[in-house]
């Protein structure tokens, strides 16, 4: 008995050391994501956004029928995991891939995508983070985005790093042959407003004048044109008693315009960007599409006015062709088609 008591003691309290130590959070840690998310979470680049807690990784989905992805929590990061088929088709599943894809890029945000540079094919809104990995040897890109509430530009270079991170993993996973970037530099400040003369990146030429002239405008927010980011994005807009955007110029390349060219009818983008539609315009919106390098799906160039704009055909067509035409310019694309 006075042996085994306090043997009985000294183990009771080293497992208890042992659980609440960094040493055993770190265990469970890397236990708990040895399974989590197909195993495709690394452990460095996640443990920034959870503390090494295996309680901030609580939500798993898994899906590997008509497509490979997976949907899982990393602390207050949503992460959406795809091997995506160039021929994939987009259900419009509110709860499906594309729709966590495109979370938050269709026009309910005032905030412009930034490429995240590094030699990668990404982009950051300070909202949502993604990466395109095109594959060499079949038809198909590793997509990998993080979605959240907000993040600073700090916070946002984390989730750059997670997310290339983790789709070098996935693109590993699924036997996808791609060319990987570099390190993740920090993220430029947000896009702001500033007066239309400015206009010298996603902006750039477009006749904003017109619509200056007509009232509707008296501020342009665009970031820089890289030709690395699969999203990117223009406003123009108006401050009166506040600050509303009048147009939103936006393009998209790769598994982006897929799952705006094949949604189904109803649903973000079905009936507009039918397939087989490669340009086209109605009262408020007009669109072109063009052919990219590494990508089979073509990429989508849109302009939306909002019900603080009075869009004419004149200005959207103009509008569209200098804001796809600059696009094409950046991204090497070619075979550009425009409403007439």
């Amino acid at each position: 008995m006075f042996v085994v008591l306090p043997l009985v003691v000294i183990t009771a309290a080293a497992f208890g050391w042992y659980r609440l130590s960094d040493a055993g959070r770190g265990g469970r840690y890397q236990h708990k994501l040895a399974d989590y998310c197909q195993g495709l979470i690394p452990e460095a680049e996640s443990a920034v956004f959870t503390d090494r807690n295996e309680k901030a990784l609580w939500y798993d989905e898994h899906h590997s029928l008509a497509q490979r992805w997976e949907s899982c929590d990393v602390g207050d990061l949503r992460l959406t995991i795809g091997d995506v088929s160039d021929t994939l088709i987009n259900t419009g599943n509110p709860n499906g891939f594309f729709a966590l894809l495109r979370d938050g890029l269709d026009g309910d945000t005032d905030e412009l995508p930034m490429a995240i540079g590094g030699g990668w094919e990404g982009y950051t809104d300070l909202r949502n983070t993604g990466v395109v990995l095109g594959c060499t040897n079949r038809q198909a890109s590793v997509v990998v985005s993080a979605v959240s509430r907000s993040l600073t530009e700090a916070q946002a270079r984390q989730a750059a790093r997670l997310v290339t991170a983790t789709a070098v993993r996935a693109a590993r996973r699924y036997d996808c042959d791609a060319t990987y970037g570099g390190p993740i530099p920090p993220v430029p400040q947000p896009a702001k407003e500033m007066p239309p003369k400015t206009t010298g990146g996603t902006c750039a030429g477009i006749p904003v004048k017109m619509v200056v002239d007509t009232g509707e405008v008296n501020w342009i927010k665009e970031t820089a044109g890289s030709g690395t980011s699969p999203v990117e994005g223009c406003i123009l807009g108006r401050t009166v008693a506040f600050s509303s955007a009048a147009y939103h110029f936006q393009a998209d390349y790769g598994p982006y315009a897929l799952g705006l060219r094949t949604a189904a009818d109803g649903t973000g983008g079905g009936g507009i960007y039918r397939t087989g539609v490669d340009a086209g315009r109605s009262r408020g919106h007009a669109w072109a599409t063009a052919r990219c390098p590494g990508h089979a799906p073509r990429a989508i160039f849109s302009v939306s006015a909002t019900e603080f704009a009075a869009p004419t055909a004149r200005f959207l067509t103009a509008s569209l062709r200098a804001f796809a035409e600059h696009a094409v310019q950046r991204h090497s694309c070619t075979d550009l088609r425009l409403p007439r």
